[in-house]
């Protein structure tokens, strides 16, 4: 039984596909404060991969959103917990989200939310994957604000390939901005 096991896992392993190292981009968002006038910020990011010179055209990786809250209410002897969501998605299926309550003023709370990214592409061009991200503020009646940093990080593989090829790169922007290597 162990050996079958282990010659199933041997198996499985030599069949898997290569993959190249990952390539990791980061992007730094600008902060911005949620309120009960203004409980949803919105930002569309654009996942840019240059293939360089390369016969693999299938792209698969992440991108990796993480923000962190400050909740500053009002009133501090208030009741309730108002709480932050994040969502990302890239408009293929639901988008993924991660929720955190806001129980301590001024404390910062992390948010982490992630999405699969696939794309293929051609030899010598450039890809775009837009992404959109949301924070969401639920104040639960509770008057106050929340101030939120954010940044994205992106980490993109080749499939069927054991290294990144000459000139291949990826670059994160925000919907308006010119890339940036």
């Amino acid at each position: 039984m162990k050996c079958s096991l282990l010659i199933a896992a041997v198996g499985s392993i030599a069949t898997s596909p290569v993959s190249s190292p990952s390539f990791v981009s980061q992007f730094q968002g600008t902060p911005f404060v949620l309120t009960h006038e203004t409980p949803k910020v919105s930002r569309t990011l654009v996942i840019s991969i240059s293939m360089g010179e390369t016969e693999h055209t299938e792209n698969h990786g992440s991108l990796t959103i993480e923000g962190t809250a400050r909740w500053r209410p009002a009133n501090p002897s208030a009741p309730g917990q108002p709480w932050v969501t994040a969502r990302v998605g890239s408009g293929e299926g639901q988008p993924w989200s991660a929720a955190a309550v806001l129980d301590t003023p001024d404390a910062p709370v992390p948010l982490l939310v992630m999405e699969s990214l696939q794309v293929n592409c051609n030899t010598g061009d450039v890809c775009e994957i837009p992404v959109t991200v949301e924070f969401e503020f639920q104040d639960g009646g509770i008057e106050g604000t929340v101030e939120m940093e954010w940044k994205a990080t992106s980490s993109m593989e080749l499939w069927n390939d054991d290294e990144l090829p000459q000139g291949y790169s990826v670059t994160i922007t925000e919907r308006g901005e010119e890339p940036t290597p």
